[in-house]
């Protein structure tokens, strides 16, 4: 699995790439950080573009981004890197790409790949062109105080699995799966029961009815769940709520839940106009959430 860790400054991105790096290295992923630049003002973009160019000509790697140190410095911290020498363990030295990326090549902790990239740009759209450039399994994004905009974005248009990082804390976390009668649900739950046996943390099963008539169902998809997760001895609850889906969800996420779900199968058009399940969690609640895509 290859995961793509997204970081903005250094001081607020630290609960990110933390949480980020617990998550891969129990998963034993390959991980890519990526650290997006403001644009560079348009009175000196030529000028930075021509330094861009240079830097591509030249037959030495080198590129002194500040911002880069600064991640590696997280990195060495959480001793997610492989220490040569009291060095870090490098694949390729910081070198400049095509379109104005940068990038750094390590070894991580146990031989996994480690990249640190930096691009310029807007961040969605730049995290967008690097899921269209490199096939990541999980994109880690942290929400930032913009209103959800961010959120928003991430969840609706970036294709692969979206783990939304709200309040990080030093903690065991539990998982909270969201489950539906929908394949995107199941195939949540799969990734849900990977990570739960990988981390070694238990599951609460949330299953939701609207009508009085869908409760049958909630109660199958339950039991389905307890019969799996019993099976792979993950310690487990099952519950069974009735009420909208979004407030249940707020109601019963706890601080130490990760909650876990499935996208919404509503139509972009349909999204954008009354916005989704995973997007308003993300927006409202206050946990971290991964959406399962």
């Amino acid at each position: 699995m290859h995961f793509l860790i997204c970081v903005g400054g250094e001081e607020h991105s630290r609960g990110t790439l933390r949480f980020g790096l617990a998550i891969t290295s129990a998963l034993r992923a390959d991980a890519t950080i990526l650290y997006v630049r403001p644009l560079v003002s348009s009175h000196f973009r030529k000028e930075a573009q021509l330094a861009r160019e240079k830097l591509q000509a030249w037959p030495v790697e080198t590129v002194d981004s500040r911002m880069m140190k600064a991640i590696e410095r997280m990195l060495i911290e959480e001793q997610f890197v492989r220490m040569v020498d009291g060095r870090v363990d490098v694949r390729h030295m910081p070198r400049a790409e095509k379109g104005g990326l940068y990038e750094y090549h390590v070894y991580g902790q146990h031989g996994e790949n480690v990249r640190i990239r930096e691009r310029e740009g807007d961040v969605v759209d730049s995290i967008r062109r690097e899921t269209l450039d490199v096939v990541y399994d999980l994109v880690i994004v942290g929400a930032p105080g913009d209103g959800g905009r961010l959120v928003r974005h991430i969840i609706q248009y970036i294709e692969p699995s979206v783990l939304i990082v709200k309040n990080p804390r030093d903690v065991q976390y539990r998982l909270l799966l969201c489950l539906n009668d929908s394949e995107s649900a199941r195939r949540a739950q799969q990734f849900a029961l990977r990570c739960a046996v990988l981390l070694k943390t238990s599951v609460d099963v949330l299953c939701i009815h609207t009508y009085p008539w869908e409760e049958n169902v909630a109660m199958t998809l339950g039991e389905d769940a307890a019969r799996l997760l019993k099976r792979f001895a993950v310690p487990h609850t099952i519950r069974i709520r009735r009420g909208p889906v979004v407030r249940a969800i707020l109601k019963e996420a706890q601080p130490e839940h990760l909650v876990v779900m499935g996208p919404s199968e509503r139509s972009s058009i349909y999204q954008f106009i009354f916005g989704s399940v995973p997007v308003e969690i993300g927006r409202r609640g206050n946990n971290p959430v991964l959406v399962v895509k």
